[in-house]
């Protein structure tokens, strides 16, 4: 598989207005996950938002990059690249698991957990949109809330407000389950 040739396509496809999906066959998909694992190994973060771009678009779920993503979360990446990465975690991490009947493993759990407290607000937004995703499994987070809702003198910034309305939005979700029936 030509990597720049796929991506240049996914590209272009986005470009004309379609969703760049592709379908890889199961000898593909096992490619992108080892260039994965080596860009990100090696540090070569070009090549690494080139495959996630790939993991991304891949028309089917393929279970088998959920290692490749918690990796990426756990490691020291560009901020872009950790978006990247939460978006391929929806897609192939949780729904492959739910369309399973999986539960989430505590690792991404934890891998999740430390980006709601980055200091880019855009990052925490995407990181609370991915947890949104998670159904009643992301009540693991709950108590985290807190010490991340930001004061109303940021609400100017249009991601900080974003973290605050899903917050509130999850919070008001969940907040049936916290109180004790009597």
């Amino acid at each position: 598989m030509n990597l720049e040739a796929t991506y240049q396509k996914i590209l272009s496809e986005i470009d004309q207005g379609h969703r760049g999906l592709q379908r890889y066959s199961n000898e593909e998909l096992e490619e992108i996950n080892r260039l994965f694992l080596e860009s990100l190994m090696g540090q070569n973060f070009e090549a690494t938002e080139k495959v996630l771009c790939l993991v991304e678009h891949s028309a089917g779920l393929y279970g088998q990059f959920e290692n490749a993503i918690i990796q990426t979360l756990n490691s020291s990446v560009p901020d872009n690249l950790v978006i990247f990465a939460l978006n391929c975690a929806r897609k192939h991490i949780i729904e492959a698991r739910f369309q399973k009947g999986q539960r989430l493993d505590y690792t991404f759990l934890e891998a999740i957990k430390k980006h709601l407290f980055s200091k880019n607000p855009e990052v925490v937004e995407w990181t609370l949109r991915l947890i949104e995703g998670t159904g009643n499994q992301g009540i693991y987070f709950l108590k985290e809330f807190d010490k991340i809702k930001p004061g109303p003198w940021k609400w100017f910034n249009s991601h900080q407000r974003a973290v605050r309305e899903i917050i509130t939005l999850l919070e008001r979700r969940w907040s049936p389950l916290e109180k004790p029936r009597t």
